[in-house]
């Protein structure tokens, strides 16, 4: 499992004027961030890097129950609030950069380049998130060169490390993107699909989920999905083991109410 997160930030700390640009909407509060991580610690999962969760990408024994945590853009937030616990809980993490200016957002909302370059001290990665962050699917092949090589070679000079991995700015791509990718020399890159099971053919779409606010007090993490229709078959008085189609529609209408609270994973 790859966990997304944006801005990890105080609700009264949150900017009143930004742009759409900015994400607000996917902000989680530093408490509930904490509260997540030690959530998925306490049901046994284990925090890995994002190398530590490739190189096991088809070894499913092993790949279960690891989770890797990665932020999109590089906010000054992360910094503030989300690089303490993440050193707290001994966590790593990627955190995917936007290398050049965004319009319309100020420099301070965004780590700078003496933040990013401390970031290994906490066993955090600097990722790639193009210059820019366009739609990477609207680009010509010379664009894409200009925002996927060129963000690794920006990133590259700032923190004088290799820039292993990016993240399609809102998760589009196609298949000229992926090339892109691949041509750069990134070793992976994520998307922002959810609720998929991640494998080498992934590698460069990797799928990852989104846990915000609206998350709080309903994650729940299952070692299969077939552990919630059991569940479902218990809640009815019918045993677990006869999943019959008569059986599986008399539970469809609980399990359509409980998928719309829960996060499941498999």
């Amino acid at each position: 499992m790859i966990l997304m997160y944006h801005h990890v930030c105080p609700a009264n700390a949150v900017p009143k004027a930004h742009v759409p640009l900015e994400g607000w909407r996917y902000c989680i509060d530093p408490d509930n961030f904490r509260s997540q991580l030690l959530t998925l610690k306490r049901e046994g999962w284990t925090f890995v890097s994002l190398a530590d969760y490739l190189q096991r990408l088809d070894d499913r024994p092993l790949r279960h129950r690891m989770v890797t945590v990665t932020f999109d853009d590089g906010w000054r937030d992360n910094w503030d609030y989300a690089v303490p616990i993440l050193r707290e809980l001994q966590i790593p993490a990627v955190i995917f950069v936007v290398s050049g200016d965004l319009p319309e957002v100020s420099a301070e909302r965004r780590m700078n380049e003496d933040q990013l370059r401390c970031l290994a001290e906490a066993e955090i990665e600097v990722g790639a998130h193009t210059r820019s962050h366009p739609n990477l699917t609207t680009l010509c092949a010379e664009q894409l060169e200009h925002e996927v090589s060129g963000s690794r070679r920006d990133l590259e000079t700032i923190i004088n490390r290799p820039v292993r991995y990016l993240a399609y700015p809102g998760g589009r791509f196609n298949h000229l993107v992926v090339e892109a990718a691949r041509s750069a020399g990134f070793e992976a890159a994520c998307s922002v699909i959810g609720l998929g099971c991640n494998s080498t053919h992934s590698r460069y779409w990797l799928y990852r989920d989104v846990f915000t606010d609206g998350h709080k007090g309903r994650i729940v993490v299952l070692d299969d999905a077939r552990e919630i229709v059991s569940w479902g078959l218990a809640t009815a008085g019918i045993p677990i083991n006869d999943v019959s189609d008569q059986n599986l529609a008399t539970i469809t209408p609980l399990l359509t109410d409980w998928l719309a609270k829960v996060k499941v994973f498999d």
